[in-house]
């Protein structure tokens, strides 16, 4: 007879602290929503973690509130690099999002110029960061020693751009995925030969990038393309 009874107890009780346990979770964590592109969202739920969604709709119109703040945010990049040329490499190599984001934690390590990586949405696309801080004097005397070819203060951000572009495969740098793949496969337990390969990978996928980058200023150069100063002006080869 015990027995009996306390099963049903048991499961009841179970059963309400489950409940109990649910209504936390629902009552004080939210549910975040953030946006992966133009129609699709990211939201992570409570408990069943990060899906993704499609917006049921399109819409015909502007939101005033977002046209104003997308504008502040070109009139920001203005800065950095002429928005057109970056609008149009975005397209052409199928990337993401643009941003400033840091690579720890939002802020950026000493040392890191740009970087990228792959975006969460559907498509497979990339997103590109540039640090807006830099020393652009200091910089790009650095980097034209290593590269042989001068690069201007006000064409900096232009090739930090363009060399994250030259990592993807549509660039044609097939090293950068080699790279990525050995890495994910070996976790972290590479012997010292292995260790020595990928860093030769690396090699090549970076001399790839830069290569890329350099010849697409120069391409850039050749066409008379808007330079952006550091205050924010243009000016014209």
């Amino acid at each position: 007879m015990e027995s009996g009874t306390s099963l049903p107890l048991t499961f009841i009780l179970g059963l309400l602290i489950g409940i109990g346990i649910i209504y936390f979770m629902l009552r004080y964590k939210k549910i975040e929503i953030s946006r992966i592109d133009e129609k699709t969202l990211l939201l992570k739920l409570p408990l069943l973690g990060t899906i993704e969604a499609e917006e049921p709709r399109e819409y015909q119109g502007i939101f005033v509130k977002d046209v104003s703040g997308t504008l502040d945010k070109i009139k920001f990049f203005q800065r950095l690099m002429d928005f057109q040329t970056m609008l149009k490499y975005a397209n052409d190599y199928t990337l993401n999002y643009i941003g400033t984001e840091g690579d720890m934690h939002g802020k950026w390590s000493n040392g890191r110029l740009a970087y990228n990586t792959f975006s969460k949405g559907y498509n497979g696309s990339r997103n590109v960061y540039l640090n807006p801080d830099l020393d652009r004097e200091s910089v790009c005397r650095r980097l034209s020693e290593q590269l042989g070819t001068e690069i201007k203060p006000d064409e900096l951000y232009t090739f930090l751009f363009l060399h994250e572009i030259g990592h993807t495969r549509k660039a044609g740098n097939e090293c950068y995925i080699t790279a990525m793949v050995n890495h994910s496969l070996s976790g972290g337990r590479r012997a010292a030969r292995r260790r020595r390969e990928l860093k030769n990978i690396y090699k090549r996928s970076e001399k790839f990038a830069d290569d890329f980058a350099v010849q697409e200023l120069l391409k850039l150069r050749q066409k008379g393309l808007n330079h952006v100063t550091e205050s924010g002006c243009c000016r014209t080869y």
